[in-house]
């Protein structure tokens, strides 16, 4: 009985080492024609970022109580408030070709208010270019770039009313090693920038410049660069009666800057820069300006701590004219911003900002530049805080608060709160 018992156990175990053979062929069998299956399609990269197109959403749900850039203190006006969604999808590209880069991006989006639908817009962002390699001494880029969105708080003249801003540019960039540490720039362009409010298309313009300069590299960190910049401007809108509140239909702008740039160890970096701007009446014309305006700017970057980031700067900068009628706009700005990494996924912000804004437009006899009109003077208060969220390396998602406060002959308040996610996988 027991000899039966064996006999049949010994049998049991030569049958299932039989089947153990034939199921391991046949699983060897699936798996090598899995293999030549897999080694016919086209294999995905293992970095989702060597991917030949990268795509990108961010989509943010919010309120913001004055979409309009309504004053609080003019009684005839009363400011819209809405809850609004910020939609937006984006493709990049690069490819290499003959060793250059070659790039292109696109954006595009839409502002939607859930209580007033006939303010919604969309919005785009799309630029192509290369970035071009001659043998070992030179590098630059050229760029093409066409963008199209809302008039930011305090970014537009027109009040009771929705700004769009749309810019078309086209710009190059040339860094040449010369010899040692010294290096040559040419930098050139020409952009064309357009308004929908009636009282912001006097600020329409189309300028063109060229900026040639010298740098002093000392290391990557270390650099100190001076660059003369010649930029003809001109406002198609304005017509023959902007001469006689001081504004020029057609000026040129002469600027030279010195911009030194440090990192003086891994926790505090500098970067400041000192020059003059001056104009001239005529589409670049190289006459000697008749009026300056000084320029100069300082900021830093300080890890207090590695969990804390503390940035500062402050500017008195000349730029076109935004938030007020004029030839130039100077501003001076003070900024505060302070991160803080709570977690490795949480990183809490808060920060302001201060401004003070001139126009200007003509140039005195004595040869110093003007406000274009009484009132011209404005006064720029900015607070926002956040709490960013690294829910995965793709996916983030940001809580933020911003407060606007505009002040000049009117005070134009605006309280802006947003939550966003950005889904971007590379």
């Amino acid at each position: 009985m027991v000899r039966g018992g064996a006999l049949a156990l010994a049998a049991i175990l030569m049958l299932g080492a039989v089947s153990g053979v034939e199921a391991q062929e046949e699983s060897a069998s699936v798996a090598g024609w899995l293999t030549s299956l897999t080694g016919a399609l086209p294999s995905l990269p293992q970095n989702w970022s060597d991917l030949p197109l990268q795509l990108k959403a961010t989509e943010a749900l919010g309120y913001n109580d004055n979409v309009l850039n309504t004053p609080s203190n003019q009684p005839l006006f009363h400011s819209v408030r809405s809850f609004e969604s910020i939609s937006d999808y984006g493709a990049s590209k690069k490819w290499n070709w003959e060793g250059e880069q070659f790039f292109a991006d696109a954006e595009y989006g839409f502002y939607r208010y859930l209580s007033d639908a006939a303010l919604d817009t969309d919005h785009y962002s799309v630029d192509a270019g290369v970035n071009w390699i001659y043998t070992s001494t030179c590098f630059g880029k050229l760029a093409l770039t066409a963008q199209k969105s809302p008039s930011q708080p305090n970014q537009q003249v027109a009040i009771n009313v929705l700004n769009t801003v749309t810019t078309l540019t086209f710009s190059e960039t040339a860094n040449c090693a010369v010899t040692g540490n010294w290096g040559f720039v040419f930098n050139s362009g020409t952009s064309k920038s357009t308004n929908s409010a009636a009282a912001d298309a006097l600020n329409n313009f189309q300028n063109k410049f060229v900026a040639a300069g010298m740098t002093y590299t000392v290391a990557e960190a270390n650099t100190l660069q001076l660059l003369a910049t010649v930029t003809g401007t001109s406002y198609p809108d304005r017509g023959s009666a902007a001469t006689q509140t001081g504004l020029l239909n057609k000026f040129t702008e002469d600027q030279v800057n010195l911009s030194y740039t440090r990192v003086i160890n891994p926790n505090l970096s500098l970067i400041g820069s000192i020059g003059v701007v001056g104009i001239t009446n005529g589409d670049f014309d190289f006459g000697w300006p008749s009026g300056w305006e000084p320029q100069y700017s300082i900021s830093t970057t300080w890890s207090v701590t590695p969990r804390i980031t503390l940035s500062a700067s402050f500017a008195h900068v000349v730029t076109p004219p935004t938030s007020l009628i004029g030839n130039l706009q100077v501003n001076e700005n003070a900024l505060l911003d302070l991160k803080y990494q709570l977690t490795p996924k949480v990183m809490l912000g808060v920060g302001g900002t201060w401004g003070l804004s001139s126009g200007f437009g003509a140039v005195s006899a004595t040869g110093l530049l003007l406000p274009i009109r009484q009132g011209s003077l404005q006064r720029n208060y900015n607070f926002r805080a956040s709490v960013a969220y690294s829910m995965s390396p793709f996916l983030t998602a940001n809580l933020s608060y911003q407060y606007y406060r505009q002040e000049s002959n009117l005070v134009t308040p605006s309280n802006v709160a947003l939550l966003t996610v950005n889904y971007a996988p590379y």
